[in-house]
This record gives structure tokens, C-alpha cells and sequence, in this order.
């Protein structure tokens, strides 16, 4: 099998989702709000893929938030690889597969990368006042946002993996060698 495939499709669809949440930040702008779904795309590879096809698409995805975003470039490269092995060295003593395991380990991932990533921010200047509130509130509402959403993307990954040949049994083999 070709073992290119499966990161490729699923950084295409880690693009979908980021496409659909820069949409949603451009609605939420006027009230200075944001969404930030990074965890949930290091969420299914890390926890159904080898570690191989994790940092395969864990990269590519990382220099992709790098690329648009204003913050020191590799800071996301680098917090998505850290985010990706640490899901995929814990995720020996969770179940996998399940869905709800899924939720929390996107939401928990996506709050530790948001938090990071605040406090790497925050080191360079000086902090502006009500800053803590907005953080707070843009965490939980990128968390409420990937709880909504989190079925509909592993859902999307399975059937892209699906359409180009990768079944869950194949999935489940290639995890076992790993």
C-alpha cells in the first residue's frame, strides 16, 4: 500500500476544516472572537495512525497555521509535532477508537496549544489589559466548537480514508505494527 495516501488525505482534510474555521473567525471578528481547531486535526492520526503518518501530517499541517498566522513562524510546526507524540505515546492506556475519548483528547489538545502558544506570545511584550477574559472565552469556544464538530470530522477522515482504499482494518494492522 502506498503510504503516502493517508497523510495526504487527511491533511486535505485538515485544510477543509481549517478553511471552514477561517470562514467562521471572519463571522466572529467584530466581537473580537476566534475559533482554534488544531487539536482536533492531530486528534485522529495521533490516536488511529503510526507515528510515521502522525508527524506526516502533524508538519505539513503545523507550517500550514504558520503560514497564516502572525506569530513567530514554527511555533505552531513545533507545538502541533509536541501535541501529536504526546496523544500518540498515551494513547496506549485509552481507548482509541471511541468517539467521546476522541472529543477529549481534541478539546484538552487544542487548549494546551492554545495556552502555549498565549504564553509564548505573551513573553515578547508587554500583556494587554483583558486579555486573560478574551483568551478564556476564545478557549471555550473553540472547546464548545470542536465538541460540536469532532463527529463530523472523524466521520470525514474515516470516508476520505475510506474512498482511496484505507479501511478501518487496515487502520488497526498498520497501528498494531506501531
Amino acid at each position: 500500500m502506498n503510504t503516502i495516501r493517508q497523510p495526504l488525505i487527511l491533511i486535505v482534510c485538515g485544510i477543509v476544516l481549517w478553511t471552514i474555521t477561517v470562514q467562521i473567525n471572519h463571522y466572529l471578528a467584530p466581537w473580537h472572537l476566534n475559533l482554534f481547531t488544531g487539536g482536533l486535526v492531530l486528534a485522529f492520526p495521533a490516536l488511529r495512525l503510526p507515528w510515521r503518518n502522525t508527524w506526516r501530517i502533524a508538519l505539513p499541517l503545523g507550517l500550514w497555521h504558520d503560514a497564516a498566522s502572525a506569530a513567530t513562524f514554527g511555533a505552531y510546526t513545533i507545538l502541533f509535532l509536541l501535541a501529536a507524540a504526546l496523544i500518540h505515546n498515551l494513547r496506549v492506556r485509552i481507548p482509541r477508537t471511541d468517539t467521546f475519548v476522541g472529543i477529549i483528547t481534541a478539546v484538552l489538545a487544542n487548549t494546551g496549544i492554545i495556552v502555549a502558544l498565549s504564553i509564548a506570545l505573551a513573553i515578547r511584550g508587554p500583556i494587554p489589559a483583558g486579555i486573560i477574559w478574551t483568551l478564556a472565552l476564545n478557549t471555550l469556544l473553540s472547546a464548545a466548537f470542536i465538541a460540536l464538530v469532532t463527529r463530523w470530522y472523524f466521520a470525514l477522515q474515516t470516508h476520505a480514508l475510506i474512498r482511496v482504499g484505507v479501511t478501518a482494518q487496515m487502520q488497526a494492522e498498520q497501528t498494531a505494527d506501531n
